[in-house]
């Protein structure tokens, strides 16, 4: 059971705004915004953590997560209800300090956060 490997999900896709959330239980980041969209994957799963700035829209700062094996990411906005927190228990998980750092920085602007070491 432990090298299950469980798909990440998206339920919906829409722009995400400042009304979402998202949580760690300690095994599944799970995002859940408006309109009834949601997407999870497991910890297991991510291959990088990213924060970016993009160039225009309503919401701009973004984290993205990188999936192993997929050529896609996740997104949410950094704001989103529950960030820190999530950041923070899947840091401890992932044995990494999870800092976002670029609220203020200009469009266009991205970090690497967390990488799985090769």
């Amino acid at each position: 059971m432990r090298n299950q490997r469980w798909p990440a999900t998206v339920s919906t896709i829409v722009s995400t705004c400042h009304a979402s959330s998202i949580v760690f239980d300690g095994h599944v980041l799970a995002w859940f915004g408006p309109e009834n969209a949601t997407w999870s994957i497991p910890a297991g799963r991510l291959r990088a953590i990213r924060e970016l700035i993009a160039e225009s829209g309503d919401v701009r700062w973004f984290v993205a997560f990188d999936i192993d094996g997929q050529e896609f990411c996740l997104q949410a906005p950094a704001n989103a209800n529950g960030m820190e927190g999530a950041l923070s228990a899947l840091g401890a998980r992932l044995h990494a300090t999870l800092d976002l750092q670029l609220e203020r920085a200009a469009a266009g602007s991205t970090r690497v956060v967390w990488s799985r070491p090769l």
